[in-house]
């Protein structure tokens, strides 16, 4: 007897009429050649990124180089590109097909013979400029092509069209670029918004604090050589003539560094020392966009707060979390454009046909997660074979076995049991009801049970 009533399904079914497709439902009505949005539409697509187009001041994307000259925004980007390459790469074959184990196979050889890690990181400086470009170097290896160089290019150096196919500037086509040939630049992009093939990184939002804080060390390194050494205010008789004036001052601004000077009869000097009042500091002003800094690159504060508020174990373990996942994303992105351009490419020159394998990079495991994890399931679990033997148990009340079925299937701890399994219990019911149960450990009549139990548990 099922335990479930089922609606039975047809065993075949009629063939459905084709049905009908408009034209425009296959095509991108909404592209570039109609997007109000894109700048300076041309023949090739501007970048859309605003603090480009407003800060840029004809430097372009090389305002967000100095971005990482920056020491705390440089290292934090470091941190979330290594938290990335510090993982190990697989490949896993697209299919089950021998071609595609092969495939697989031959992906994994040629990726492992280059330095894969510097590869990647170069395709990671999308995650500040929002895109990166990479050259492929092919050769010939007997009856294979394997690309045997991959060199990042600088990202100023490229444009692309409205089919987001990269042109590569030169002098003698400094605002449209040349055509490039097929299979042979790679581009990552990162933050793509409509249709701006540029991306959106990091940059877009890093470049004002950055600023902010460059100017507010200006200001403060002004206030420190105020308090390295007073102003000297020299006051000269009424009537000096200019040259004498210019004179004392030259004195005076070397009495700066000198333990003595000489100045003419009637002349006054007095220091006059930098004050002042208030609580809020210059070093308070720079840890603020330095947070800031932490937030919009790993979302994380501790390495900026740790002398501050003494950090925490948890908190350490929050924002290792929220970098592994920052992280997952970043891999993710990366996975897809290697995936859909080299390793395409790769089959593609080597066994077309094949299912083109997959590249990741995979988040170590945790442990001490896994364990508790494991804990937990291991705890629910026999919390659930409990209640299913009391649940049986108590059905040994009942002599008619369909009574006694229905009775089991009543608790939700039950709806994950095969109706076979179902079966054997309403069958052993009665054995459930006669069993002893287990004893407790803490109600019984020998005193050392509860210790010896509490032993074994341990």
């Amino acid at each position: 007897m099922s335990r479930r009533h089922r609606k039975p399904r047809p065993t075949a079914f009629a063939e459905q009429p084709r049905k009908n497709l408009p034209a425009a439902a296959t095509a991108l009505i909404a592209n570039a050649r109609n997007d109000i949005t894109i700048p300076f539409f041309s023949g090739v697509l501007q970048n859309s990124d605003d603090t480009l187009l407003s800060q840029g001041g004809g430097k372009g994307l090389k305002i967000y180089d100095e971005i990482e000259r920056d020491t705390h925004a440089g290292a934090m980007l470091e941190k979330r590109k290594g938290a990335l390459i510090s993982r190990e790469w697989k490949v896993e074959a697209g299919g089950d097909r021998p071609i595609d184990k092969a495939a697989a196979e031959l992906v994994r050889e040629m990726i492992g013979a280059l330095p894969f890690d510097q590869v990647c990181k170069g395709l990671l400086d999308a995650t500040l400029k929002g895109y990166a470009v990479s050259e492929v170097v092919w050769g010939r290896d007997g009856a294979r092509i394997k690309p045997v160089k991959i060199k990042s290019i600088d990202q100023r150096r490229f444009v692309f069209d409205t089919e987001w196919r990269p042109r590569l500037l030169t002098w003698t086509a400094m605002s449209e670029g040349i055509e490039l040939p097929e299979r042979k630049f790679i581009v990552h992009r990162v933050g793509v918004k409509g249709e701006n093939p540029y991306g959106l990184g990091l940059g877009s939002r890093l470049f004002w604090p950055v600023l902010f804080k460059r100017e507010g060390i200006t200001f403060w390194l002004h206030f420190l050589e105020k308090f390295a050494g007073p102003t000297i205010v020299g006051k000269s008789p009424i009537g000096s003539l200019p040259e004498e004036q210019r004179k004392l001052l030259t004195t005076l601004q070397g009495a700066v560094t000198s333990s003595a000077i000489v100045v003419p009869m009637g002349t006054d000097a007095e220091f006059l020392e930098a004050s002042r009042s208030g609580s809020v500091t210059y070093e308070q002003f720079l840890n603020y966009w330095d947070r800031q800094i932490s937030i919009a690159t790993t979302g994380e504060t501790l390495t900026t707060q740790v002398g501050e508020s003494g950090g925490n174990r948890a908190l350490g373990e929050v924002h290792m979390e929220m970098l592994d996942m920052l992280a997952d994303g970043d891999g993710d992105l990366l996975s897809g454009t290697l995936t859909e351009q080299l390793l395409q490419w790769i089959v593609d020159y080597n066994l077309p046909g094949a299912a083109v394998p997959k590249i990741w990079r995979e988040r170590p495991k945790n442990a001490q997660a896994e364990a508790a994890t494991k804990k937990s399931q291991a705890e629910a679990s026999e919390a659930t074979a409990r209640a299913i033997r009391t649940v049986v148990s108590e059905a040994a009340r009942f002599e008619d076995d369909d009574v006694a079925r229905e009775y089991i299937l009543s608790f939700d701890i039950t709806q994950s049991l095969s109706d076979k399994t179902i079966d054997a219990l309403v069958e052993a019911r009665r054995t459930f009801g006669t069993a002893p149960a287990a004893p407790d450990p803490f109600v019984t009549d020998d005193p050392t049970f509860a210790a010896s139990w509490l032993k074994k548990k341990a």
